[in-house]
């Protein structure tokens, strides 16, 4: 088993002052795995990222979008200032090229599973990107690197059937947009959870948004509320994407993991441990190796107790690596009654019942 782990000191260069997603980010993570030495490992590999071209990143935003991105990463240069383009979402001198690694470290991770040189691929890359669409930057985020690996996978690696697992605690809306008439090149079907947008930005994933066209019934969204624990994601593989995809078949499956999910998260009020993404993934694993030949690819997202961020990296590199037997761990935690009450009685009946006509699992 060889694990790839995507990352180059480019993504540091998106400097966008004091705001939560930090450089610091990536440092603490990249501190964390020198300190367990993991790239002494030889089950574990870095990869260097490739540069997108501004093809690959039409294949989902608008060449408008591309440009302001350009121009304004220009602006901050000659002034020396960072800029704004939107009031969440800053930009710096460095921050269109730096976006165009952080795809193409997804792209390249891609290549190396393809390849065989690795099983599965953790793109420790940066600007993140779900919650941007074809035409808007929004929510820290500068170009979808998740949408763009999909489009890729499709358009460039004869793949015809892609999972997205969005795990981030805020809703990957720009993702959503972007497929939720589905896809002109291949099937995708997205699974995500997050806190419910009505206690959370962007205010959006709710379960009746299924998709339409050739998308629908292919969004799938688990709007979880606060305090919700471990035990509601288990849930959610158990009676959604479990049977959704032994249905489906994906031959590769991509993650947008945001560990904003945890208990201490500045930003967000899940309830979730550090070990809580890794043992999520560990179910994932259950139907990549069954139906895609173990192919994953993780890129990250959200995650602003940078401490906790890193363990819960360094736990997804375990899983992935089939040695979770290494994972750090914290005091479980459990979700109140109301809230399992709330998930069992209600959420997951509506789901299913909203999805019974796209698939025979819930009929």
């Amino acid at each position: 088993m060889t694990t790839g782990i995507v990352y180059d000191p480019v993504y540091l260069t998106h400097r966008i002052g004091t705001h939560v997603e930090s450089h610091e980010r990536l440092i603490a993570i990249m501190e964390l795995l020198n300190q367990k030495k993991v790239f002494e490992n030889p089950d574990f590999r870095l990869i260097k990222p490739l540069k997108a071209t501004l093809e690959q990143i039409k294949y989902v935003h608008e060449e408008s979008l591309i440009n302001e991105v350009k121009e304004v990463s220009e602006l901050a240069k000659v002034t020396g200032h960072i800029q704004q383009l939107d009031m969440d979402t800053a930009v710096s001198a460095k921050t269109y090229e730096a976006s165009l690694y952080s795809v193409g470290g997804n792209l390249k991770g891609i290549d190396e599973i393809l390849k065989s040189n690795v099983n599965n691929v953790f793109a420790a890359v940066r600007p993140p990107g779900h919650h941007s669409n074809a035409y808007k930057c929004s929510g820290f985020c500068i170009f979808n690197n998740i949408a763009i690996a999909t489009e890729y996978l499709f358009r460039e690696k004869n793949i015809k059937r892609v999972a997205i697992i969005d795990w981030d605690c805020h809703h990957g809306n720009g993702t959503q947009d972007v497929f939720y008439n589905g896809s002109d090149y291949g099937e995708v079907v997205i699974f995500n959870s997050h806190q419910d947008g009505r206690t959370l930005y962007p205010g959006s994933g709710f379960i009746n948004d299924i998709g339409s066209g050739k998308g629908e019934g292919k969004i799938i969204n688990y709007p979880l509320p606060p305090r919700a624990a471990d035990d509601t994601i288990m849930l959610y593989f158990d009676e959604i994407i479990n049977p959704v995809c032994r249905e489906f078949k994906p031959e590769f499956i991509l993650i947008s993991a945001g560990f904003d999910t945890h208990w201490t998260d500045r930003l967000t009020n899940m309830g979730w441990t550090y070990q809580a993404p890794a043992n999520y993934l560990d179910k994932i694993k259950t139907i990549a190796n069954e139906f895609a030949n173990g192919r994953i690819l993780i890129t990250l997202e959200g995650g602003y107790e940078i401490d906790k961020q890193a363990i819960a990296v360094y736990n997804c590199l375990q899983v992935l690596n089939d040695t979770k037997e290494q994972l750090i761990t914290e005091n479980p935690r459990k979700s109140d009654k109301d809230i399992l009450n709330y998930i069992n009685k209600k959420l997951i009946p509506k789901l299913k019942n909203n999805l019974k006509s796209y698939w025979n699992c819930f009929n």
